[in-house]
């Protein structure tokens, strides 16, 4: 396999490769890690009862969390836009509702797999539980309820969350880590493409058209080369993650290096592909860079999909680099293979669409 062999050669030997996939991912990935874990839960109240309860309510909440000012009109755009973590809406009539021993409701709204909120919440269902006893024993008494509720607070002032546990604060941090790993691997599209295009500038491989090698098999081969590359730069990224930064990779290892090197086949297809539309390294270059950063960016790389305009999330459906983040934050949250099988079957399927148009041509590989 000498193409195989002759790739692997003229990558190790271009030190530029190494910055594009290895050391960049790993700037980024070292940001994603720095910084405190100890944050504090915003929480927005929509108080429509405004009694002494609701005001105590308020109170044992801000001891916990930071309280934000918020509008029932903008409670939607405040939780997509991250300015607000969870929200807690308070009915008319609550207070005399949970004194008299009547069913209580309150409405609670969160950003969907937000760890951020998942303690403030659990603290706030665990407040609402222990007044619905104190109702209960008071039997419609109200100067009794407030007594123990007073009491109640005397005896819980050293209690306090912690938002987000340390777990889901490092399942976020090793989502963020793992986009710039998808984005050290789409760059493999610029090498890729990169590489062939000098192919054909310097008419390497023009005899080998003259043999029984095909296209396809002169594809294959490059893809080969490329992945074998693909996986030695996960091991290591994955290695940096677990010892360096002790990342949560969820419970399998396996799983997670089993997408990423699905994901670079995808990559490297979309670099034939520019290779086999492009009349010369510099075209390739700037395809390249057309394709690389702006898929990564609305695939999630840089930052959640969900934070985004709609339409930005509905041109995202379209992006491989969105199905690669949506299986490696399903895995990271403790889900196995199975969970993430359509997302693995999409990715086959660019690949396989990508391999086949680049492949397409002979004529324009062997001119």
């Amino acid at each position: 396999m000498p193409i195989f062999q002759n790739n692997l050669k003229r990558f190790l030997n271009n030190k530029m490769n190494f910055v594009l996939i290895m050391l960049i991912p790993l700037i980024f990935i070292s940001l994603s890690f720095s910084g405190s874990g100890t944050q504090k839960a915003k929480v927005g109240i929509i108080d429509r009862d405004r009694t002494q309860l609701t005001q105590a309510i308020k109170k044992a909440i801000r001891n916990q969390a930071d309280i934000a000012p918020i509008a029932q009109k903008s409670l939607r755009t405040d939780l997509t836009n991250n300015r607000i973590d969870t929200v807690l809406v308070i009915p008319k009539n609550f207070t005399r509702s949970l004194i008299s021993g009547k069913p209580i409701k309150t409405e609670s709204y969160h950003v969907q797999e937000s760890n951020v909120s998942s303690g403030i919440r659990t603290y706030i269902s665990g407040y609402l539980q222990d007044l619905s006893v104190m109702a209960h024993a008071a039997r419609g008494n109200s100067t009794q309820f407030y007594k123990s509720l007073q009491s109640y607070q005397q005896n819980h002032l050293g209690l306090s969350v912690s938002s987000p546990d340390r777990t889901g604060a490092m399942r976020e941090r090793t989502v963020s880590a793992l986009g710039f790993v998808i984005f050290g691997l789409f760059m493999i599209v610029s090498v890729s493409s990169r590489m062939i295009m000098e192919d054909k500038r310097l008419k390497l491989y023009t005899r080998f058209f003259t043999t029984p090698l095909s296209v396809r098999s002169y594809n294959i081969q490059n893809i080969l080369s490329y992945l074998t590359l693909s996986a030695v730069t996960i091991i290591l990224l994955l290695a940096l993650l677990v010892f360096g930064f002790h990342a949560a990779l969820g419970p399998s290892l396996v799983n997670i290096f089993l997408v990423l090197l699905l994901f670079s086949i995808v990559s490297i297809s979309i670099g034939v592909l520019i290779s086999s539309v492009a009349r010369t390294a510099g075209q390739a270059n700037a395809l390249s860079l057309l394709v690389v950063t702006p898929v990564a960016m609305l695939g999630g790389c840089f930052w959640p999909i969900r934070i985004t305009p709609v339409f930005m999330q509905k041109i995202a459906d379209f992006m491989p680099t969105t199905w690669g983040m949506r299986a490696l934050t399903t895995l990271v949250y403790g889900n196995g293979l199975k969970d993430v099988m359509m997302d693995l079957l999409i990715l086959a399927g660019f690949a396989a669409l990508f391999f086949l148009l680049g492949s397409w041509r002979r004529t324009d590989i062997a001119s």
